[in-house]
């Protein structure tokens, strides 16, 4: 791949990664919920699914997905539920001001609703599956080609995912009284209730 491919990549992973889905709408919740850095195990997640779809579209997404279109409708109902399941929390959660000390294993099990999250969801699969290859030529992409497009994507929706949650926990501290924190949590719940049954309806 050039330079241009590589760039032109980017900028289309940039456009696509960025633009509000189910994905984004978990991160911004999460993040108003809980804040940015107890969020990073979920965003690692999500950047490790889409290295694997990544990986899967090289080796030919379509069959796979066709083969084995059981097991993404589980990830899919999987992701959804603890989607929903943590909004309800969310929204029931009582208010503190002060800073909720991280809980042992939430950064594993962020993670592990990321990876769901990403593999299950209709709009990151039709990225790799329809639109990568609208301008990537799949079928002759070296191991090096692979390499470089796996470090776009990393750096790409790493910014993309970070940037939204910092903003998300930005305004979350803007909010100092009880009344407002609820609010807040209320919101939040909802907006993560909403990504999961966008999740399940997709």
């Amino acid at each position: 791949m050039s330079a241009g491919d590589l760039l032109l990549m980017a900028g289309a992973c940039l456009y696509f990664m960025a633009s509000p889905g189910p994905g984004i709408f978990a991160v911004v919740a999460r993040s108003l919920a809980m804040g940015c850095r107890r969020n990073l195990g979920f965003i690692g997640g999500m950047v490790v699914g889409d290295l694997v779809l990544l990986a899967l579209a090289i080796g030919g997404l379509a069959a796979v997905a066709q083969a084995f279109e059981g097991l993404f409708t589980v990830l899919r109902f999987a992701a959804a539920g603890y989607l929903i399941w943590l909004g309800i929390r969310t929204w029931r959660a009582p208010v503190t001001v002060a800073e909720v000390p991280p809980v042992e294993g939430a950064q594993l099990r962020g993670f592990a609703s990321g990876l769901a999250m990403t593999l299950s969801n209709p709009k990151t699969i039709l990225f790799y599956m329809a639109f990568l290859p609208a301008f990537v030529d799949l079928t002759r992409v070296t191991a090096t080609d692979a390499a470089l497009m796996a470090g776009i994507i990393v750096v790409v929706l790493s910014c993309v995912l970070l940037a939204y949650s910092l903003a998300a926990a930005r305004a979350r501290h803007l909010f100092r009284s009880a009344k407002a924190l609820k609010a807040l949590n209320q919101g939040a719940g909802t907006l993560m209730i909403g990504a999961g049954v966008a999740v399940a309806a997709r």
